[in-house]
């Protein structure tokens, strides 16, 4: 029994292993072998059965009868193949098959050569995925696959060529080729040491298969010198900036992204270039790590920086900054500065600071702070300081700091910062401190200002104007005044009642406007004109209009910090058009009566009033 359940074992292990290495394709799997002497033939069925595949290839193009020998640990088959054909065969997998084509010979003067190979941790020696291989004079590049096998067209023409190799967490290498022939180049990296920042190592450098031209051993490098712990948790990504990623990664190859981590170091110059989309163009496929001169665009560009001219049909994508002019159907997404002028048909969204001009149909964002012009259908967004800017939005303009310049908007304007000019808006503008200019707009708030904000509300927290007042006064038996602002100029909303007093209207409400002057410690003059509308809801009024206006002048004296007595005269005028006289007046010092226009059916009556009440409010 127990023999029966050890072999049942054993076949499971064994079909285990038959199914693994059926996942792996066949140039990929490691084998062993130790071929003497053998012929091709031979050594082609010991590499078959080892690695489980089948050989396929036609007996008149490849000589079985040669003699080779191989001894090769741990070794893929397509290195195992190149040592037994001396590179004179090309093979290719279909499925478990492998196919053996005899490589014709090149005409005279190949116009291209063909380099392939691994690329292997020199410690440990396993094959490294998602390596980046590229020429920089002809921006050839690819990313070694899941076994860590490239392979690379390059033109013979090239004076000199160099490949380059990076990979994250990986000393960079620089590989010498001097042979213009196809041929395999496996490139051995090494990681970088503990303690040592990627950034303090310069690119090692080797010559086609040779041994390094100078090892990790002869860095200039203080291997016991502090360095910043490279595990240190990174700080969160902003909302912003995790956007700006999800919109890139839409039109980002898979390959460009490898490129564009383990190019961290790398940055490449170009003249121009010309792109139908980020992996359609001039600069291939290392596009994120090119800074160009110029570049145009038909559909989406994507460059690591803009120095002069940028158009795009459709969006431009740049992951560092922009210098010049960038204008662009849609939108223009830039992960760094944007010094210049940058349009777009809907929005510019940059993860740095703006220097220029920016416009956009929709909106503008900037993760830094702006100076110069920003237009916007809807609003403007800048997290940083605002310095000498014209803010136009449509909607909504928000700093995340303070603002030097003028924000002018179509509902509000926000900043959470001080505020060194103007605010202009519709409806709300709100600014921690004004310190030079104006609010305007018909709700203003502040925490402080140093200057007069003009609207129908104003509030203003700290060393502002604010009034609380119960009062009576010829007109209606109670008042209920609320004044603020600031002291220079406020805003007054009034509403009074005169408890049913016969031939008295039955509610009034006023708004105004006031400034007051100090007369000492203890007395502040305050000029005041109101309009108030008095509402009588009998039937006999027949729904006309009541309205009187107040000119007061008011006396106001300290009584405690909070609490004045307020008192003084006034000029009225009050007209309507219904079937009503004058409100009763208890007192008042007629002035005329019952006049009327000639341009309407209205009545006027004036007289000099009094006011007397107490106010609470700051001191």
């Amino acid at each position: 029994m127990n023999s029966l359940r050890f072999c049942l074992l054993l076949l499971c292990l064994l079909v285990q292993m038959q199914v693994f290495a059926q996942d792996v394709p066949p140039l990929e799997r490691l084998i062993t072998v130790d071929i003497r002497n053998a012929t091709t033939e031979s050594a082609l069925r010991e590499i078959s059965r080892l690695g489980h595949f089948e050989f396929s290839y036609n007996p008149a193009r490849i000589d079985g009868k040669a003699v080779v020998t191989v001894r090769l640990m741990n070794t893929p088959v397509r290195e195992v193949l190149n040592r037994v054909f001396q590179n004179q065969v090309t093979v290719k997998s279909r499925g478990n098959h492998v196919i053996l084509v005899r490589r014709e010979f090149p005409e005279p003067g190949p116009k291209n050569f063909l380099l392939d190979g691994y690329i292997l941790d020199e410690q440990t020696g396993e094959r490294i995925a998602q390596a980046s291989i590229f020429e920089k004079t002809t921006l050839a590049s690819t990313v070694s696959n899941p076994f860590g096998y490239y392979r690379l067209r390059l033109p013979t023409d090239l004076p000199a060529v160099r490949l380059d190799v990076r990979k994250q967490a990986y000393v960079g290498e620089t590989v010498l080729i001097r042979s213009r022939l196809s041929h395999s180049v496996s490139i051995r990296m090494t990681p970088v040491p503990p303690r040592l920042s990627l950034e303090t190592l310069p690119i090692r450098i080797t010559e086609d298969t040779t041994r390094l031209m100078s090892t990790l051993a002869t860095l200039p490098v203080d291997v016991t010198s502090p360095v910043v712990d490279t595990t240190t948790q990174q700080r969160p990504k902003s909302v912003l900036e995790q956007s700006r990623e999800r919109i890139t990664r839409l039109f980002v190859s898979a390959q460009q992204s490898i490129h564009d981590v383990n190019l961290s170091r790398d940055t490449l110059y170009r003249d121009w270039q010309v792109s139908f989309l980020p992996f359609i163009g001039t600069n291939h496929r290392l596009s994120g790590r090119i800074s160009n001169r110029i570049s145009v665009n038909a559909l989406i560009g994507y460059s690591f920086g803009v120095r002069a001219f940028e158009v795009g049909g459709l969006f431009n994508l740049v992951r560092a900054d922009v210098t010049g002019f960038q204008a662009a159907g849609l939108g223009n997404l830039v992960g760094g500065h944007v010094r210049g002028v940058q349009l777009a048909g809907l929005y510019n969204l940059n993860g740095g600071a703006l220097q220029g001009v920016q416009a956009g149909g929709l909106f503008n964002i900037n993760r830094k702070q702006a100076q110069g012009v920003q237009l916007a259908g809807l609003f403007n967004t800048s997290i940083g300081e605002l310095t000498k800017i014209v803010q136009v939005g449509g909607l909504v303009n928000v700093a995340g700091k303070s603002v030097g310049g003028v924000q002018l908007a179509g509902l509000a304007n926000v900043a959470m910062g001080d505020v060194r000019g103007w605010q202009i808006s519709g409806l709300v503008n709100r600014a921690r401190t004004v310190s030079s200019g104006h609010q305007i707009g018909l709700i203003n708030l502040a925490d402080s200002s140093g200057n007069v904000p003009f609207g129908l509300f104003s509030h203003v927290q700290k060393g502002g104007f604010r009034r609380v007042e119960v009062a009576a006064n010829e007109v209606n038996l109670l008042n209920l005044t609320y004044r603020t602002g600031v002291r220079r100029f406020y805003n007054i909303i009034s509403a009074g009642y005169s408890f049913a007093r016969a031939g008295s209207p039955d509610l009034s409400a006023g708004y105004g406007l006031g400034t007051g002057f100090v007369l000492s410690g203890s007395t502040l003059l305050t000029l005041e004109g109101t309009h108030h509308h008095l509402f009588y809801f009998d039937q006999s009024s027949n729904g006309g209009w009541n309205n009187q206006i107040r000119l007061s002048t008011l006396f106001e004296t300290k009584l405690s910090n909070h609490l004045s007595l307020a008192y003084g005269p006034s000029l009225n005028w009050y007209f309507g058009n219904d079937n009503t006289t004058r409100p009763t007046l208890q007192p008042s010092i007629p002035l005329f009566s019952e006049r009327t226009d000639a341009f309407s059916n209205a009545r006027h009556w004036g007289w000099v009033g009094f006011q007397v009440g107490l106010r609470f409010g700051n001191s």
